[in-house]
Parts: structure tokens; C-alpha cells; sequence
């Protein structure tokens, strides 16, 4: 029984150990992201020379944390939400040594900054640092306290740092007509993105939390819903069987539509199109051609497929960051011929859009893999 109890009670101080550490290093992290800000804001040197020589307390600390886990691995043998917990703690370590570098990287644009040019959008993207701010804090004091609720209202923070970001990559990559040196606007384009990644980064802490205390694994799993469009000549035909193929076999978190450039208010769909895709048991007896105008605005989307050569032609212009794919699929529905010949035409092209979009939706769950980054 005394055995067992020594036992315990050297698990818990070692565990404690861990903890103690892993909230220095979030002290530090949540400080060098405060001042690195507070010396973009101010465009102070001094400060953003102190996030530089302070970020190899924050490199130190993290292997000394990443020896304790490993030691407590081979020493205690954990398992079940010990386990749990050490795997959350060497993934949260390596979080915050990767956001102190994000900090360092912003410090070190501050100090190449000229002293009296003007930055463009500056205010912005020091409005977007706060909010990034608070997400780590959020995320930090969530992972401390194993509170799953502040977590999750975590990750929905992360989702306005999202469209700030999307917002002002818009702003800064339209330079005035009369601006000649656009080295300020990259340089704040380098700190927006770090402050970017620093969200990011601390939305992975908030999903440790999760992990650590329900056992759920979120990390890599979309965190809003992914908007995809297929866009055709007078969605009469192709992109109508694009969307209703879409629909049916796709994950929840995904939202597809589809449109025409040149469709025409009350003209019909494609009879022969509602027809082969009744017998596929899809339901498109009420389907109507729709316009770029009645989806909303092409820059809603994250991915938009265009299926002609001339609806690629006519693509408005997306968000900085969606992705553009031309399928160049031909309309069957210009297939003149038997109505063997036709048939052929349309389980054709409902064939290849099947296995496109599947690949889409494989490529589209799996693109939040981490790639690694640079600083």
C-alpha cells in the first residue's frame, strides 16, 4: 500500500513539474506576443529588440519541457488521460515555441520598418494582433483549467481573425496608382501573416484541450463550413449535376452551389439531364438556372470550379485565398444522336464529375494537415 502511494504521489510531482514548466513557457509566448505588438503599434525598437533576445528563453524552455515528457513516458508508462495529457502537453509545447517564433519574426519586421514612412493598413492589422491575442490567452487559460467550453468559443474567435485576415490581404494587395516602393506593403503583409499563424496556432492549443479532456481529436478537421461552386455556361446542365452529385455524398461541414454566367431568368434546365439524373435517384424536377447575382457574391467561396473554357473566361474575381479549378467538362446536353448514344453522353460526364468531386472533397478535408512554415 506504501508502495503504491509513493508511487502516486512521485506521478503527481513529476506531473507537476511538467505543468509548472509548460505554464512558464505560456507566460513567456503570451508576453512576447503582447510586446511585439505593443512595438508594432508604437513602432518601438527597444521593445521589439526585447521580443528578440527573449525568444531563447521560450527555445529553452521547450526542450526542457520535451525531456520531462519523454522522461515521464519511460518512467511512469501512462495511460488512458495521463497519456492523454502528456501527448497534449508535447503538442501544446511545440505550439507555443512556434507562436514565440512568430513573435520574434514580427519584432524583427518592426526593427526594418523606416521610421517615418507611413504603412498602410497598420491599424488593421494591429486591431487583428489583439484579437489574435486574446485567442492565445483564451486558449492558454482553456488548456490550464481543462475548460472545453471556453475552447470551443476559442476556435470561433479564430474564425474573425480569419475574415480580418481575408480582408485586409484585400486592402493591401491594391496599392494606390501614384505608389512606386511597395516594400511597406510587403512588409506588413509578412506581419499579417504571422499574426495569422499565431491564431492558428493557438486554435491548436484550444483543440489539445478538447483532446485532453473528452478525447476527441479535432486538429485537422475544417472549423467552418467550406463553400464550394461550380460554375457553367447557363447552369442549365453540367454545373446542376455537379451540385446535386456534390450534395449527396459529402461531409456536413461542406456547402456547394452552382451557377451560370450567361443563365437566363426563366428558362428551363436541361430535360434530358433531369431525366438520367432521376434514374441516379436525383431529385432536380424543380431545379432552376440560376446567376452569379442570385448566389451572392463569388468572394463567398472558397473553391470555384468552372466547367467551360468560357465560363473560366468569366469568373469574377474570388478572395485572395480561394482556389480556382477549370474541369473543362463537355456539355451533354448537346449530344445529338440515338438516345443510346446520349445516355452514354451524360453517365459520361456524371461519371467524371463523381470521381472529381470526391477527389475535391479528399483534397479540400485533408488540405489543414500541417505543413510546416517558415518565420
Amino acid at each position: 500500500m506504501a508502495d503504491t502511494s509513493q508511487l502516486e504521489e512521485r506521478v503527481r510531482q513529476d506531473m507537476e513539474r511538467i505543468r509548472e514548466a509548460l505554464r512558464r513557457e505560456a507566460e513567456l509566448t503570451i508576453q512576447g506576443v503582447d510586446t511585439a505588438l505593443k512595438a508594432l503599434a508604437s513602432r518601438d525598437r527597444r521593445l521589439a529588440y526585447a521580443v528578440m533576445l527573449g525568444d531563447n528563453r521560450i527555445d529553452v524552455l521547450e526542450g526542457h519541457i520535451d525531456r520531462l515528457c519523454q522522461e515521464f513516458l519511460v518512467r511512469h508508462m501512462p495511460v488512458a488521460e495521463q497519456l492523454r495529457m502528456i501527448i497534449a502537453v508535447m503538442k501544446v509545447n511545440g505550439e507555443l515555441e512556434r507562436i514565440g517564433d512568430y513573435a520574434e519574426a514580427i519584432a524583427r519586421r518592426v526593427v526594418a520598418m523606416p521610421s517615418s514612412a507611413a504603412m498602410p493598413s497598420l491599424e488593421k492589422v494591429g486591431e487583428m494582433g489583439r484579437l489574435a491575442y486574446q485567442i492565445l490567452r483564451q486558449s492558454v487559460d482553456a488548456f490550464a483549467k481543462g475548460n472545453t467550453d471556453l475552447a470551443m468559443a476559442t476556435l470561433d474567435l479564430d474564425n474573425q481573425v480569419d475574415q480580418m485576415n481575408k480582408g485586409l490581404h484585400v486592402d493591401l494587395a491594391h496599392p494606390e496608382k501614384a505608389e512606386s516602393d511597395l516594400s511597406s506593403r510587403f512588409l506588413v503583409l509578412e506581419i499579417l501573416n504571422r499574426i495569422e499563424r499565431i491564431s492558428d496556432r493557438a486554435g491548436n492549443i484550444a483543440e489539445e484541450t478538447i483532446y485532453v479532456v473528452r478525447g476527441q481529436t479535432l486538429r485537422h478537421l475544417p472549423r467552418r463550413d467550406c463553400r464550394v461552386l461550380f460554375l457553367c455556361d447557363q447552369n442549365a446542365c453540367r454545373s446542376q449535376m455537379a451540385e446535386a452529385i456534390a450534395k449527396k455524398g459529402a461531409p456536413p461541414h461542406f456547402v456547394f452551389s452552382s451557377a451560370g454566367w450567361d443563365a437566363r431568368p426563366g428558362s428551363p434546365v436541361d430535360s434530358g439531364m433531369q431525366a438520367f439524373m432521376g434514374k441516379k435517384g436525383f431529385e432536380l424536377a424543380g431545379a432552376k438556372p440560376k446567376s452569379l447575382a442570385e448566389i451572392g457574391s463569388a468572394e463567398d467561396y472558397h473553391v470555384v470550379v468552372t466547367l467551360s473554357q468560357q465560363a473560366k473566361e468569366h469568373c469574377p474575381p474570388l478572395a485572395f485565398d480561394a482556389i480556382e479549378l477549370d474541369w473543362e467538362i463537355p456539355d451533354p446536353s448537346k449530344v445529338k444522336g440515338s438516345p443510346e448514344e446520349m445516355a452514354a453522353a451524360y453517365r459520361g460526364v456524371h461519371d467524371e464529375l463523381q470521381t472529381k468531386i470526391a477527389e475535391l472533397v479528399e483534397s479540400l478535408v485533408g488540405a489543414h494537415a500541417d505543413l510546416g512554415e517558415d518565420v
